[in-house]
């Protein structure tokens, strides 16, 4: 059994292609709460949290959760890297654009298909996941150069202080699962 407490018990999952996936697989190993950042910001019938009220439903998770966490998301934005800075590891999944792009467009495909529940009480939808401006797919697509460029040294930046690990690829995202004896739920 792999020892995994290098760690520690305050852990960000950021970036693209896999860290829901990751997060979840990272909690269950170390016995830990799991946080979506997502089921935060959306509230029921897609409405967004505004940034000030997104901030402090995340900082009262912290605070619920003082002996550790396993938080899954981005939102650098509106957090301005308030996770990060209270991680002991921050793990950053960069998975290759196009890889990433058919993932998520087969998992939104699957969800709107099968109504699956997500983000809190959310369901994905035709219109939402494909034909709209608020779709993941559109944002990935209009926002691809910055999410490559700017997503992983803002992240070391805001990580000033904990372990950060990054899995550039398919390739290493396999190794961290196998190395670690982390199951893909």
């Amino acid at each position: 059994m792999a020892d995994n407490s290098d760690l520690g018990q305050r852990i960000l999952v950021a970036g693209q292609g896999g860290k829901s996936t990751l997060a979840r697989a990272i909690a269950a190993r170390l016995n830990l709460p799991y946080v979506e950042l997502d089921a935060i910001k959306h509230m029921p019938n897609w409405v967004e949290r505004d940034r000030d009220d997104f901030r402090v439903q995340v900082r009262r998770v912290l605070d619920e959760n003082p002996d550790g966490w396993v938080i899954d998301g981005n939102y650098g934005t509106d957090l301005q890297g308030m996770v990060a800075k209270e991680a002991d590891t921050v793990v950053y999944v960069n998975i290759g654009f196009w890889l990433m792009f058919w993932r998520i467009t087969w998992r939104s495909f699957a969800r709107a298909r099968d109504k699956k529940i997500i983000c809190g009480e959310n369901v994905e939808t035709w219109r939402k996941s494909f034909f709209s401006r608020d779709s993941v797919l559109w944002f990935l697509l209009t926002h691809r150069k910055s999410i490559s460029k700017d997503r992983g040294p803002k992240l070391r930046e805001w990580a000033n202080g904990a372990r950060m690990i990054e899995l550039d690829g398919r390739l290493a995202l396999n190794d961290f699962y196998e190395e670690r004896g982390l199951l893909r739920g």
